[in-house]
């Protein structure tokens, strides 16, 4: 089991305090924050089980009506038990952020994000679905937040003992219960959709309404969710398009759409083996538009060149980290 105190010193940043969830962090710098269920940034145990908090779970559904699970409508009973699924037993650390400018600032609008919004920080929502009184965020202040969150992410994951990691929903995916992207691009497949606020013109603009005040009137009627195509667990294997010489001039491998599913949906880094090798590249879905087209893994001329020649399509396979091409 992985302790906060070892994540910070991992990272290399120091470590800065500890407040109960819902008070104010002071630090008005770029940083990172841990929450935890210990006070203690030296203890490693945490609970064996997610202490769930049954009146944020049905406020979650009464603002996403359209929430599923494995594509079946979620219901109070289906949510927890997939809650539960992706709690790493024994475990401390529930989630891992970061703050690209006010630390302070960032922790507050992840306070006051209503259950259900997309909007201002939605990410590590399964946080809200906790009993708060057993929460603690620490904090330290860092010039890379980007890298420090993900050099975090990487320790915990390699700290989980491999008997707990086999009772996750995403047995590859021992990430804290919270976090849901690996350092390399790599999305966690825990099966969830439509548990936020889906992405509409003029979504940001809407008035939020606390769970307390949710009635059938105050709900907006929203379109379905797109899928977001989360990729498969370790071990998926996909095709690439044929390698052409115009691919190796660009130092890109072109994936096609059936393809994608195994990829994240957005542009972003991942972590690429070749041969001997491991880089760490671009990721473009490119799905912008009406007429999507093929995503590119930017490689780079020189590297592409020592491990890839022209011809047919190649081998692209999900790792623990990220993917393996052959």
């Amino acid at each position: 089991m992985t302790t906060v105190h070892e994540l910070f010193e991992h990272a290399g940043v120091p470590y800065a305090g500890v407040v109960a969830w819902g008070d104010p962090v002071s630090l008005a710098l770029p940083g990172v924050y841990v929450v935890s269920t210990s006070r203690d940034p030296d203890v490693s145990n945490g609970p064996e089980k997610p202490p769930l908090n049954l009146a944020a779970i049905d406020a979650l559904l009464a603002a996403r009506p359209e929430a599923t699970v494995d594509k079946r409508t979620a219901t109070p009973e289906l949510l927890a038990g997939r809650l539960r699924s992706m709690w790493p037993s024994g475990e401390s650390i529930v989630y891992v952020g970061l703050a690209g400018t006010s630390t302070e600032h960032r922790v507050e609008q992840y306070y006051r994000t209503v259950i259900g919004a997309r909007a201002p920080h939605a990410g590590g929502w399964p946080v809200k679905m906790l009993d708060p009184s057993t929460l603690w965020v620490h904090y330290g202040a860092t010039q890379d937040p980007d890298a420090t969150e993900k050099a975090m992410i990487r320790r915990f994951v390699s700290g989980v003992p491999a008997n707990v990691a086999r009772t996750l929903i995403d047995t590859s995916a021992p990430l804290p219960f919270a976090n849901f992207i690996f350092p390399a691009g790599r999305r966690k497949a825990h099966g969830l959709r439509g548990v936020k606020e889906a992405r509409t013109r003029g979504a940001h603009d809407r008035v939020p309404v606390t769970p307390d005040k949710l009635t059938s009137a105050t709900l907006p009627t929203l379109p379905a969710l797109r899928d977001s195509r989360l990729p498969t667990s370790d071990g998926a294997t996909r095709r690439t398009q044929n390698i052409t010489s115009g691919d190796l001039d660009r130092g890109q491998i072109r994936v096609p759409r059936e393809s994608k599913s195994i990829f994240p949906t957005a542009k972003t880094r991942i972590e690429v083996e070749l041969g001997n090798e491991t880089f760490d590249v671009s990721w473009d879905s490119r799905t912008e538009g009406a007429n999507e087209r093929s995503g590119v893994i930017r490689v780079g001329k020189e590297a592409l060149s020592r491990y890839i020649s022209a011809g047919g399509p190649r081998t692209v396979e999900v790792t623990s980290t990220g993917f393996r091409i052959t």
